[in-house]
């Protein structure tokens, strides 16, 4: 027989026992389904980190301020009352010399004035480097300045969600809102940014900020989520007293800073420098967070691996039960089969012949159950993107693993019934009924 009949021999096979086929390749189509989708899904988080890495940058240390309350409050208005603040800002930049930009943010609460009551606006003072800091680009005028910074200027930068809600389509630079009271001019737009559904590091919506100044936000404004007020006396006379001495610049309060290493390489022993410097000043209360976005992301990726591992050994388990479920059906067709076996060899097939016919059998079960597991993967893959809201990534390379695997099985489990076939003797197998 040639390689094409023994392919056609085979398809005939399956066709006369369909229900039986069928159940036959259920283990080889659920394995290839389960690894097109384990690795869509592998893929699809791999490209999602990515992304969130462009969002966020790989060379960006973040520190956050951190709200504390009870025995931790208490302690933390005792040795360090003003938390992150911007003389910590100062001491970085002394320190981490290296770095692109420090860049400190502080959150503050303000109301906007619109056509109607005054709404609560997020309101960030900052200083020029946020804009290459954050990844942000501008739609429209320019960022803030130095200059602006210095002089105090009453200027400042709308998100792209808050000028949509204020102007429309109308271009909103060198107009003026007013915030908690005071007049600004608008003097640029952010671009729109997208920030992806799940983060592993938590990023705001940027379009909805507001920017001014960070020496108008200290002197006019107070921070957003301060500390609260201590419930015992002593410590409300310390609040007190920390509040009154409140006019030194370097004791305002900021809510967290951006440090731009200019690498990824530098980011974690920044962090670890950073931590040191923050450590001394706060005199050890933990009233912060750092934030290397690159590093959690590494964990998570790593953390994905081993699940992917772990689903793919799940997958791989059912490609094995696939296998010796052809194994099994093809020792009863070697069974069924003897008489046939015994003509062939009689009529001048070789050992050789019966062994390739039986194996390709073996091989067209798995290609054809491969073949439907791959629809039903692509399928999975797809489902779950929709559904489940996570992002897949079907590729060529996923779909021809799967197949290759599965081609594997079939070729290694159909081994033993081929050789089986071909050892039968001639005579033996002509008498058998």
């Amino acid at each position: 027989m040639s390689v094409w009949d023994s392919i056609t021999g085979g398809i005939a096979e399956l066709l006369a026992h369909k229900l039986r086929s069928f159940l036959t390749m259920l283990g080889v189509i659920f394995g290839v389904a389960a690894v097109i989708a384990m690795v869509s899904i592998g893929e699809g988080g791999r490209q999602e980190a990515l992304d969130q890495l462009k969002l966020l940058g790989v060379d960006v240390v973040r520190v956050e301020r951190k709200t504390l309350t009870g025995q931790a409050l208490e302690k933390a208005q005792e040795v360090s009352p003003y938390g992150l603040n911007y003389g910590d800002v100062q001491a970085l930049k002394s320190v981490v010399k290296y770095a692109q930009s420090v860049v400190p943010v502080r959150q503050v609460m303000g109301e906007l004035l619109v056509k109607g009551p005054p709404v609560a606006a997020k309101i960030l003072g900052t200083t020029a480097p946020f804009l290459d800091a954050s990844r942000s680009s501008m739609a429209a005028g320019r960022f803030l300045s130095e200059e602006d910074v210095d002089k105090s200027s009453r200027v400042c930068v709308l998100g792209s969600g808050v000028k949509r809600r204020l102007f429309g389509f109308e271009n909103p630079v060198n107009k003026t809102i007013v915030l908690s009271g005071d007049p600004f001019t608008v003097v640029g737009v952010l671009a729109p940014k997208t920030v992806p559904g799940k983060m592993v590091v938590d990023v705001p919506d940027q379009n909805f900020d507001i920017y001014i100044p960070l020496s108008v936000s200290i002197r006019n404004y107070r921070v957003y989520s301060e500390q609260p007020t201590p419930s015992t006396m002593a410590g409300v006379y310390r609040l007190f007293r920390a509040l009154r001495t409140r006019e030194k610049l370097d004791d305002s309060p900021i809510s967290s800073v951006i440090i731009q290493t200019g690498s990824e390489a530098a980011s974690v022993p920044t962090a670890e420098i950073v931590g040191s410097v923050l450590k001394r000043r706060h005199r050890g209360i933990d009233d912060y967070t750092i934030e290397v976005p690159s590093e959690l992301i590494r964990q998570s990726q790593e953390t994905q691996r081993v699940f992917n591992i772990v689903m793919g050994a799940i997958a791989g388990i059912s490609l094995l039960v696939g296998g010796i479920g052809i194994m099994n059906i093809m020792l009863a067709t070697v069974t069924q089969r003897t008489r046939e076996i015994g003509i062939r060899r009689c009529v001048g097939a070789t050992r050789m012949d019966i062994t390739k016919q039986f194996l390709l059998e073996a091989l067209v079960i798995t290609l054809l159950g491969g073949l439907m597991g791959v629809a039903l993967g692509v399928g999975s893959a797809r489902a779950i993107s929709e559904y489940a809201g996570w992002k897949t990534i079907v590729n060529t390379q996923a779909i021809a693993l799967s197949l290759g695997v599965a081609c594997g099985v079939g070729v290694i489990f159909g081994i033993y019934p081929a050789a089986r076939a071909a050892m039968v003797d001639p005579i033996t197998a002509l008498r058998y009924e």
